[in-house]
C-alpha cells in the first residue's frame, strides 16, 4: 500500500501519461502567451539585452542596441551616430578612435598634404591650400574623427595661416542673420518641447479618431511627424512622438495577451482545448502583427519628419546653409522657399505614407487599438502634466505669430521699413525674434515664479553646435572666394551645365545628392556642394538656384539608411524598447521605393516650382553677379542669354587671366575688363 503522497505522485504521473496531445499543446501555448506578456511588460532592459541579440546577427552596421536611449545624449548621437556607437571597438589613438575615424584621420592629413605640396592649380596658389583644408573638413565630418561642431572650427584655425584671409575676416562669417533666426526658431521649438503641446496633440488627434486601425494610425503619425517637423526640429519631433507609438504598440500587444488569456480560462475538455488552441494562435498572430505595425509606425515619424523638414528653411538643417549663402542674401526668404518647397514636401511625405502602408499595413490581422487604449494614455499625460494649460495656449499662438510675421514679411513689413533709397531693412531673423523673446516675458501658470520658457531650458536643450556647423560653412564658402578655388572649381562645372537639358540636369543634381546623403553626412554634403555649386552657377551664368535648390532638396531623401539623417538615427535607438528592434533591411527594404519616388518626383517637382517661384531658369541675375564681385563684373553689353534678350549681362573673368583683365560673355566673346567698367 502506497502513502498518499506517493498515490498522489503516481496519479499525477498516470495523467501526465494520458494527458491529451492537444491539451499539453494548450498549456505550453497559454504558458508562451504569459511568458510574452510578462516580457512586454518587464521594462527597458530586457528589451536592450534582445536588442542587442539581435542587431549583432544584422547587417554589419551600427545597430539599435549600439546608441543611447537617453534624450539628453540621443540629441547628439542622432546628428554623430558614429562618435556615439558604444559597442564599437576602438584600438587608434589610445582607444578615443574606431577603424572608420582613424581611417577619416589618416585620409584627411594625406589630402591637405597633397593638394598643398603639389600646387596642382598654378593659376591660384592659394587655392590649392583651401583645396586641401575642404578635403580635410569633409573627411573629418564625414566619418566624425571629432564631433562635427568642432570640425567646422578648423577654417577659422588653418585659413589665417594658409595666408587666404585675415582672421576678422573670416570670424564675420561665423555669425549671420540665419544664425539668428535659427536661435529664434530653436527657441520656439524647445518651449513646444518643454510644455509638452506635441504630445497632447498627438493623443487628442488620436483619441478624434476612434478605433485605431492600422491605417489611420500610421496615418496619423505621419501627418504628425510631418507637421511638427515644419516648425520643430527633426530630432526633437521624433524623440516627442517616437515614446508615444512604442507606449501604443506596447499596450497593444499588453491588450491582446490579455484578452487571450481571458478567453482561454482553464481548458479541460476537448471542446474547449481546441478553442484555446486557437485563441492562443490568434494571439500570437496577432502579436506578430503588431510588432510589424510597431516598425511601420517608427519609420514613418523618422520619414514623415524628413518629408515635412523640407516644407519651411528651419526644418532641416541643409536649408540653413542654403539660406545663408552669400549670394542670395537679400534674394530668399522664408516664405518664398515655403513656397517653392511645400508641393515637394507634401509629395515625398505621401509617397513615404503609401510605401510604408504597402509594406506593414497590408493584409494585417490585427484590427486596431482600442479607444480605451488610447484614454489610459491621455489619462496618463493628465497625471504628469494636467489638463491644456494657458502656457500651451500661449505657446501655441507664440508659434501662430511667428509663422504670420515669416510669411507676411516680404509682401507687407518689410516695404514699411526702408532707408531713403528704398533699402528694405527688415528680414525673417527680426521678426522671428519677436515671438520667441515673448516666451521670456509671459508668466508661467503651471511653474508659477517663472516665465513660459526659462534661461536653463534653453541650455540643456539647445544645439549651439549647429551655428558652428552654419558658420564653418559659410567660412569655407568665403575661403573659396578669397583663394580664388571657386573660379577653377566652378569652371570645370560650367563647361557641362549648357550640353545638358535643365530638367536632366536637375535630375543628375538629386540623384547624386540624393545617394552621397544616403552613404556620407547629409549635413557635410551640403556644406561641400552648395559653395562649389554657387561658383558653378556663377561660372556658367546661370541662376545660381536652378543648381543649389535641388541639391539642397535633395539631402533630406535620405530613407534608406538608419544613420543618414537624425530622425532614423532616434527611431532606431528608440526601437530598442520594442521586442525587437529596427534593423538594417527594415531601414533599406523601405527607403528603396520611397528615394527612388523622391528623386522622380522631387527632380519634376524642383524644375516646375523653382521656375514659378525664383525664375530659376533665367541667366544670371545682377544681384548674384554683384555678389560674386571676384568672379563677375556685370557689363552694359547687349545679346542674347540663355534664350533671353537682354540690354546688360554678367562677364566672367578669365581663370586664365588671374589679373582680371578679360571676361567672359555667354556668347563666349572675351571683353577687356578696363573698357567696361566706367559704366558699370
Amino acid at each position: 500500500e502506497m502513502a498518499p503522497q506517493e498515490a498522489d505522485a503516481a496519479g499525477g504521473a498516470a495523467n501526465d501519461a494520458t494527458e491529451a496531445p492537444g491539451l499539453r499543446k494548450t498549456h505550453r501555448m497559454r504558458q508562451n502567451t504569459e511568458h510574452s506578456l510578462t516580457r512586454a511588460g518587464s521594462g527597458v532592459d530586457k528589451h536592450v539585452d534582445i536588442a542587442e541579440k539581435r542587431t549583432n546577427s544584422n547587417f554589419a552596421l551600427q545597430g539599435a542596441s549600439t546608441l543611447p536611449v537617453q534624450d539628453q545624449a540621443l540629441r547628439h548621437a542622432a546628428a554623430m551616430p558614429i562618435a556615439f556607437d558604444m559597442e564599437a571597438d576602438r584600438p587608434f589613438c589610445c582607444g578615443l578612435w574606431k577603424l572608420q575615424q582613424f581611417v577619416g584621420f589618416v585620409s584627411g592629413v594625406i589630402l591637405l598634404v597633397a593638394f598643398v605640396t603639389t600646387r596642382s592649380i598654378h593659376e591660384y596658389p592659394l587655392a590649392n591650400d583651401m583645396l586641401g583644408l575642404t578635403s580635410l573638413c569633409a573627411c573629418f565630418w564625414i566619418f566624425e574623427v571629432v564631433p562635427i561642431y568642432i570640425t567646422a572650427i578648423f577654417p577659422m584655425i588653418l585659413i589665417p595661416f594658409m595666408e587666404i584671409t585675415s582672421s576678422a575676416d573670416i570670424a564675420q562669417a561665423y555669425w549671420s542673420w540665419i544664425s539668428m533666426l535659427v536661435v529664434s526658431i530653436f527657441l520656439m521649438s524647445i518651449a513646444f518641447e518643454h510644455v509638452q503641446l506635441p504630445r497632447r496633440l498627438a493623443l487628442m488627434m488620436l483619441m478624434r479618431v476612434g478605433v485605431m486601425k492600422p491605417t489611420r494610425l500610421l496615418a496619423c503619425f505621419t501627418l504628425l511627424s510631418y507637421f511638427l517637423a515644419m516648425f520643430v526640429n527633426s530630432i526633437a519631433v521624433a524623440l516627442l512622438v517616437t515614446p508615444l507609438a512604442i507606449s501604443l504598440m506596447q499596450a497593444a500587444e499588453e491588450h491582446i495577451r490579455n484578452t487571450a488569456e481571458a478567453e482561454m480560462g482553464d481548458a479541460e475538455d476537448c471542446v474547449s482545448i481546441e478553442r484555446s488552441e486557437e485563441v492562443a494562435e490568434a494571439a500570437e498572430h496577432k502579436a506578430g502583427d503588431v510588432q510589424r505595425l510597431a516598425d511601420g509606425l517608427l519609420l514613418s515619424i523618422a520619414y514623415g519628419a524628413s518629408a515635412g523638414g523640407i516644407a519651411t528653411i528651419t526644418g532641416a538643417v541643409p536649408n540653413y546653409f542654403l539660406a545663408a549663402e552669400s549670394i542670395l542674401v537679400g534674394h530668399f526668404s522664408w516664405a518664398a522657399w515655403s513656397a517653392f518647397a511645400m508641393p515637394i514636401s507634401m509629395a515625398v511625405g505621401a509617397v513615404a505614407f503609401f510605401a510604408l502602408q504597402w509594406r506593414y499595413v497590408s493584409g494585417l490581422a490585427f484590427t486596431g487599438v482600442p479607444q480605451d487604449v488610447v484614454e489610459s494614455e491621455y489619462q496618463a499625460l493628465l497625471d504628469e502634466v494636467g489638463p491644456l494649460s494657458r502656457d500651451e495656449i500661449f505657446v501655441g499662438l507664440a508659434q501662430a505669430l511667428q509663422i504670420a510675421l515669416l510669411v507676411m514679411r516680404p509682401f507687407f513689413l518689410s516695404p514699411l521699413v526702408t532707408t531713403e533709397f528704398d533699402d528694405e531693412l527688415l528680414n525673417d531673423a527680426t521678426l522671428a525674434a519677436i515671438p520667441a523673446v515673448l516666451l521670456f516675458f509671459i508668466p508661467s501658470q503651471v511653474r508659477p515664479g517663472q516665465a513660459l520658457l526659462t534661461w536653463p531650458v534653453v541650455q540643456e536643450r539647445f544645439d549651439f553646435g549647429l551655428l558652428l556647423l552654419i558658420g564653418g560653412s559659410m567660412a569655407i564658402h568665403k575661403g573659396f572666394a578669397n583663394s580664388g578655388l571657386s573660379l577653377p572649381m566652378g569652371a570645370a562645372l560650367a563647361r557641362t551645365i549648357p550640353l545638358v537639358h535643365p530638367l536632366v540636369l536637375d535630375f543628375l543634381i538629386i540623384s547624386s545628392v540624393a545617394l552621397s546623403s544616403q552613404l556620407l553626412s547629409s549635413i557635410g554634403v551640403a556644406t561641400m556642394m552648395l559653395p562649389i555649386l554657387s561658383s558653378a552657377a556663377v561660372q556658367a551664368m546661370v541662376h545660381p538656384l536652378c543648381l543649389m535648390l535641388p541639391a539642397t532638396v535633395a539631402t533630406s531623401f535620405s530613407f534608406m539608411l538608419p544613420t543618414a539623417t537624425p530622425p532614423n538615427v532616434v527611431v532606431l535607438a528608440k526601437s530598442q524598447e520594442l521586442p525587437r528592434p529596427l534593423r538594417f533591411r527594415d531601414f533599406f527594404v523601405s527607403g528603396i521605393p520611397v528615394t527612388m519616388a523622391a528623386v522622380v518626383v522631387g527632380t519634376l517637382l524642383c524644375h516646375t516650382m523653382g521656375a514659378a517661384i525664383f525664375q530659376d531658369q533665367s541667366p544670371l541675375p545682377r544681384w548674384a553677379c554683384e555678389a560674386s564681385s571676384s568672379e563677375c563684373v556685370w557689363v552694359d553689353v547687349p545679346g542674347s542669354a540663355l534664350g533671353v534678350e537682354v540690354a546688360s549681362q554678367a562677364c566672367i573673368f578669365d581663370a586664365a587671366k588671374p589679373d582680371g583683365s578679360l571676361c567672359r560673355i555667354w556668347n563666349g566673346t572675351m571683353l577687356t575688363v578696363a573698357e567696361h567698367m566706367s559704366g558699370y
